[in-house]
């Protein structure tokens, strides 16, 4: 299993060899792709303790995030879950104590597997944890160099914002 803490050297993303996207939403056919599964992204409440959460079954993935946070949030929370897809988590967890409270409109019975940030060790945290900045780094890199608008003129402003003051700080 790929370990950033294990491969310290060399570009992490180019290893996973992702293709190119404006926002970690657009990554989910290529997501579907590695999981065989299609992704699902449902916006849902979340308890307390959790931010997102993602269950896989037979046929799909199921990426829950929180709507009541900011989109710059939810993407995060996104690519946090994509990044647990990505690095192949899903593939040896049982089903979750967090199952019921999320899946409150499909049958528990077909779920295979749930992941919550609250069940993995913290190795597989930390390193999922890298992987979601990094893809976030990326797309806003890709911002940076971009004069198109998000779609979103709250997370355009942020963006050009925070973007504007690290260049002041270089």
């Amino acid at each position: 299993m790929w370990s950033p803490r294990k491969r310290r050297q060399g570009d992490l993303l180019a290893e996973l060899n992702l293709p190119d996207v404006i926002s970690i939403r657009d990554l989910r056919p290529e997501v579907s792709r590695r999981t065989g599964r299609e992704v699902v992204l449902e916006p849902r409440e979340q308890a307390p303790s959790v931010c997102g959460a993602c269950a896989v079954t037979e046929s799909a993935v199921y990426v829950f995030y929180d709507p009541r946070t900011s989109p710059l949030h939810q993407d995060h929370i996104i690519a946090h879950e994509f990044g647990h897809l990505l690095l192949g988590h899903h593939e040896s967890r049982t089903l979750s104590d967090l199952a019921p409270s999320l899946l409150t409109t499909m049958d528990p019975a077909v779920v295979q597997m749930m992941l919550g940030r609250t069940k993995y060790d913290e190795a597989e945290e930390r390193d999922t944890e890298l992987l979601a900045s990094l893809l976030q780094r990326r797309i806003i890199d890709w911002w940076r160099r971009s004069d198109e608008s998000s779609g979103d003129e709250v997370q355009d402003r942020v963006t050009h914002t925070l973007l504007r003051r690290r260049e002041a700080r270089r």
